[in-house]
């Protein structure tokens, strides 16, 4: 499996803008997980996909097609760009936030804000391989206690608590001491 950094997104962004421009397919196209995270929030080193989860306008299959293409001619897995999280955003609650990193006359791109990314990446709470995302997004968003993350959480996902795992993967972070927010990535330029 092939992990990709921040410029292979942008590279892989970049020709799926041209595909979708030479389709002629309107697109907008939002983004969550990891790939969100080093687009937009801070550099985490790499990522194993780009989560999708919504095409608005346009069609999920003419992106996904539009993706393999670029998969098959940059020897990448078929499945760099796909939609398996679209049933883990939080949808019911808070209303998710998107910031733009493209627009153009055909093509938008959108990631999830930070506090929607925390929610998420709580929601997942994988030991090891979240725990380093929460770290950066608790900084982020400016929670310093596991209360505090419980109230975000459940104002995207009402009605949930933080399972245990994810109360004590807070605590451990929080004991390490003040969190100091990470800089920035530049902005997209596709």
């Amino acid at each position: 499996m092939i992990l990709f950094d921040r410029d292979d997104l942008i590279d892989g962004l970049r020709e799926l803008v041209e595909e979708l421009h030479a389709a002629g397919e309107p697109v907008g196209l939002r983004i969550v997980g990891g790939g969100a995270l080093v687009l937009r929030h801070f550099d985490r080193g790499t990522t194993v996909d780009l989560d999708a989860v919504q095409v608005r306008p346009g069609s999920e299959t003419a992106v996904v097609t539009a993706a393999e293409r670029i998969a098959d001619r940059r020897g990448w897995q078929r499945d760099w760009l796909n939609f398996k999280a679209a049933g883990l955003a939080p949808w019911w609650g808070r209303e998710i936030l998107w910031e733009t990193i493209h627009r153009d006359e055909l093509v938008t791109i959108e990631v999830a804000s930070a506090e929607a990314l925390l929610a998420m990446k709580l929601k997942a709470s994988r030991p090891g391989r979240d725990t380093d995302d929460v770290r950066q997004l608790l900084a982020i968003c400016e929670v310093d206690s596991v209360e505090a993350a419980d109230a975000l959480f459940s104002e995207y996902f009402p009605g949930d608590a933080l399972t245990e795992r994810a109360w004590s993967m807070i605590e451990r972070i929080l004991a390490d001491g003040p969190l100091d927010p990470p800089a920035a990535p530049p902005p997209v330029r596709l």
